[in-house]
């Protein structure tokens, strides 16, 4: 989003679906030392907005859903907001919250938002639980259907945030082994829920060579896929589990071309 209008409230709707409401815009943002930064004083304004539509877009960016104590979470919606004026990243202002209405589908499963500001786009670090209530909305569409359901936030911070729950069932580890030469040095692997918004990355333990998670609830059905670059060679596994069933397993990744492997991400 470019604002050729930097003093009116703006209504910016993505793609998604996703409502991002630009009040008071004079007020809203401030530069990384806290002063107010007027929009209307940008000659170059942006909001970048990214939509984590599909869980593959979790696995491609190597995020997941997982707290920083690795605790697993729900997402019924990730959004990564970054805002400049004339090239220099913007944070809201003290005390301003920003009102974003994301699309849902019943049952309505997230209360509680989710952020992260330490992480980049190519880092992240894992998601923080906030005091802020994530509650059930309903609004107007100017075609059929006439009224979209969904969550509404006031979010306190830019970068990552998540419309999510915490997953309380009981948790149990996890690990999966791969072939000697497949380290973190080459690999990225992730346990992917069927059925629900979760993935969970699945860290190198260099002392047995596997890649593991500490709490994993059990219980659920999860594909676990690892994909690797050996050279020029692309490898991917792929391994139906159910959670809590067994803590350890082995995967043996298949050769595959870029395209392929492409092609399984965005499928997930």
């Amino acid at each position: 989003l470019v604002l050729s209008n930097r003093l009116a409230d703006t209504l910016f709707v993505t793609s998604g679906g996703v409502r991002i409401f630009l009040n008071h815009l004079d007020q809203l943002f401030s530069n990384t030392s806290g002063a107010v930064v007027p929009c209307s004083t940008c000659s170059d304004f942006r909001l970048e907005v990214i939509e984590i539509q599909r869980k593959g877009d979790l696995v491609a960016r190597n995020t997941g859903t997982v707290t920083t104590e690795n605790r697993v979470l729900e997402s019924d919606g990730i959004l990564h907001l970054k805002a400049t004026c004339n090239g220099q990243e913007l944070q809201l202002s003290q005390g301003n919250l920003l009102k974003i209405q994301i699309p849902g589908a019943a049952p309505l499963n997230a209360n509680q938002l989710f952020t992260n500001t330490s992480g980049t786009m190519d880092v992240f670090t894992g998601w923080s639980g906030t005091n802020q209530a994530v509650t059930a909305a309903e609004w107007q569409l100017p075609g059929n259907p006439p009224f979209q359901l969904g969550y509404q936030l006031l979010v306190p911070n830019l970068r990552w945030i998540c419309a999510g729950r915490m997953l309380e069932e009981p948790n149990s580890s996890y690990c999966v082994e791969l072939p000697l030469g497949f380290s973190d040095q080459n690999t990225q692997a992730f346990m992917v829920f069927k059925n629900m918004q979760s993935v969970v990355p699945l860290k190198y333990q260099a002392a047995d060579f596997r890649f593991c998670a500490p709490f994993v609830p059990q219980g659920f059905p999860v594909q676990v896929v690892t994909v690797s670059k050996l050279g020029d060679q692309f490898w991917l596994g792929n391994k139906d589990e159910e959670t809590g069933g067994s803590n350890a397993s082995t995967l043996l990744p298949q050769k595959m071309s870029e395209q392929q492997v492409i092609d399984f991400i965005k499928s997930l």
